[in-house]
């Protein structure tokens, strides 16, 4: 996909402010930062599936 970098930059910047906040000692670091790691997790895992269907397709068009 071609939003794959920014989905991912997008997931890090979460994170990483989630981080400094929890280091402040800011309200609601705990939510963001489990938030993000969640997200990020559920984009992941959808997105090797999509990539392991994508390379079955591509194996049966060769006929591996």
């Amino acid at each position: 996909m071609k939003n794959d970098k920014l989905i991912y930059s997008i997931g890090c910047i979460v994170v990483i402010g989630a981080s400094l906040m929890k280091i402040l000692h800011l309200p609601y670091a705990n939510g963001i930062l489990i938030f993000g790691f969640v997200g990020m997790s559920v984009y992941q895992s959808w997105h090797v599936t999509y990539l392991k269907k994508r390379i079955k397709e591509l194996e049966d068009k060769v006929g591996i």
